[in-house]
């Protein structure tokens, strides 16, 4: 299969003058590390984070965190449209899940097949805000409080988006971050977990440190691992080594340096596609959030044509479309036998819906091409 498209969903990431800032920076053991958590903290207000090596890597760290909270054997909720390995996270740290359907009118979880999934065991809601689109998060928070649930919201897909004021991370238990390289912010494979407190901090640091108790690499002062020669080598509970890299922090600084423009250029490159389909007959599109934040990538909902000649024709002609990432999660052959509410909305809309890129690194020549050709294609 041609993987190779005139019009791909992403480019290179910029790299240029990398090599200069890696000699300056990369210096002592976790020196980039140290100051990519002050960078994104400043600049994200998210004080309580944990740095890993992938968005997935995030998901498991926060799923395993969650479930030495609850107790394994617990059970938990999500939607359809929940990127495999968040699911797969939930499995490993040991709940039941069921999957349920999204909004009426959105990607997000239904609140009310929340509310109808809600067994006596019942401990966590995750949440996914779809291609940097708000689930009805305060719907869920309100659910999660009356029933005394841990909130866990897979934002891979945002970094900045903000509910009535607020960020979004501000909200619940965990808020899990993907830095791979099409994402927002590119640390060329990395992500992160923000926690509300320094508890839960420190158990997610654990975690990701081998399960240690020595928290000397970020947290001296409050170290209570025992002196000695097996101060480092003192394991509290199971855990993994899922840190980031040195290198990979680096490159996280250098480009959270370009942050505020590679932003105007994703919002730019949704306006104009936006503008380009909007109106189209059988064709539906969403304005992108209000607020801080910008999509992770055009969604193109076609209601009155078979969605495969329209991919077709678009890939012909040089455009690169995707199905939304991961897609209808219960649909893979891994989680076929995961309990469900039959996902009538999300399947729905699976089967109709594809998404082209706005990435920072795409030209806007080129975006404006695939908005004439988009156009073309979806009025005849």
């Amino acid at each position: 299969m041609n993987h190779k498209f005139r019009y791909p969903c992403t480019g290179h990431v910029d790299h240029q003058g990398f090599g200069r800032f890696l000699e300056r920076e990369l210096g002592a053991p976790r020196a980039n590390l140290g100051a990519l958590f002050s960078e994104l903290s400043s600049a994200f207000g998210a004080r309580n984070l944990t740095l890993v090596n992938s968005g997935s890597s995030a998901n498991l760290a926060a799923a395993l965190a969650l479930a030495e909270a609850t107790g394994r054997g617990m059970h938990a909720i999500t939607a359809g449209f929940t990127f495999p390995t968040t699911l797969s996270s939930l499995l490993f740290a040991g709940y039941s899940v069921t999957v349920v359907d999204i909004e009426p009118s959105g990607f997000g979880i239904d609140p009310d097949a929340l509310l109808r999934a809600i067994q006596p065991n019942t401990r966590v809601v995750c949440l996914t805000h779809l291609l940097g689109f708000p689930a009805r998060l305060m719907d869920v928070m309100a659910i999660a409080q009356e029933h005394g649930l841990l909130v866990l919201q897979d934002a891979c897909e945002t970094m900045d988006l903000e509910i009535e004021g607020r960020p979004v991370h501000s909200f619940g238990t965990l808020t899990t971050w993907s830095f791979y390289h099409p994402h927002h912010l590119s640390t060329y494979g990395g992500g992160a977990i923000i926690a509300p407190d320094l508890e839960w901090h420190d158990r997610l640091e654990s975690i990701v440190h081998w399960g240690r108790e020595c928290m000397c690499h970020y947290a001296p002062e409050r170290c209570k691992a025992p002196e000695g020669m097996h101060h480092h080598f003192s394991y509290a509970r199971p855990g993994f080594n899922l840190e980031m890299s040195e290198l990979n922090a680096c490159f996280g600084r250098f480009q959270l340096r370009g942050w505020k423009e590679q932003e105007s250029l994703r919002r730019r490159n949704y306006a104009i596609l936006y503008e380009a389909v909007s109106g189209i007959p059988g064709v539906r599109v969403r304005s992108a959030p209000r607020g801080l934040g910008s999509p992770f990538a055009f969604p193109i909902t076609v209601e009155d044509r078979p969605l495969d000649l329209v991919a077709r024709r678009l890939r012909d002609r040089g455009v690169e479309v995707r199905n939304f990432v991961g897609g209808l999660v219960t649909q893979h052959a891994a989680f076929s036998a995961v309990p469900h509410d039959g996902l009538s909305r999300a399947k729905a809309l699976f089967e109709t819906s594809f998404i082209v890129g706005i990435h920072q690194t795409l030209v806007e020549p080129d975006v404006r091409d695939v908005a004439m050709i988009l156009r073309e294609e979806l009025t005849t």
